[in-house]
């Protein structure tokens, strides 16, 4: 397991009030990579699609790809959540996949965003979301999550075809950078 050290940076590290939203399309492996983040640094971690209404899981099972009307709720109840937790850093796994999205979770919460990409190829994401089971978001959408995505200009753009800890580090590392 790696962590963030002990020197001056780590301490900074530590304090930062900052939501950290690991971002990209399904399959990516956000989720993965915040729990595996908050193991290892003892951050908070918040999962995105816990935040989903029912009615919103109910669209996405059946196929049907959300509109950013549609996103408002689950929107307002992460950055609810987000605002609800103490000081430091906390971990958001969050598609995060446009600009209104972004733009309206940023104006919610009561910290600064930093944007984390999981850059996956779009062959890996097809079969690493036919090889999960039990997920409410069908494969049959991520050809609409591709075409939705709109990278913000001041993102952290992270291999996810790396191992986790091998993600973590170069997140970590990066965030290191951004505090220098």
């Amino acid at each position: 397991m790696i962590g963030i050290g002990t020197g001056e940076e780590a301490d900074q590290l530590r304090q930062m009030h900052a939501l950290l939203v690991i971002m990209g399309v399904s399959g990516c492996g956000k989720s993965t990579i915040s729990l595996s983040l908050s193991r290892q640094t003892g951050w908070p971690v918040l999962e995105g699609d816990s935040f989903h209404p029912p009615e919103n899981r109910q669209k996405m099972e059946a196929g049907v790809a959300l509109n950013n009307e549609d996103r408002v709720p689950w929107i307002d109840a992460m950055a609810k959540a987000v605002n609800a937790t103490g000081d430091g850093p906390v971990l958001l796994a969050c598609s995060a996949l446009n600009e209104a999205v972004r733009l309206r979770l940023s104006r919610a919460v009561e910290r600064p965003c930093q944007w984390i990409f999981l850059d996956v190829p779009q062959e890996k994401l097809k079969q690493r979301m036919a090889d999960r089971f039990g997920h409410f978001m069908p494969a049959a959408l991520l050809q609409s999550q591709l075409q939705a995505l709109q990278l913000p200009p001041d993102r952290l753009t992270v291999d996810g075809m790396q191992t986790p800890d091998r993600i973590c580090d170069a997140i970590l590392s990066a965030l290191d950078k951004r505090i220098e």
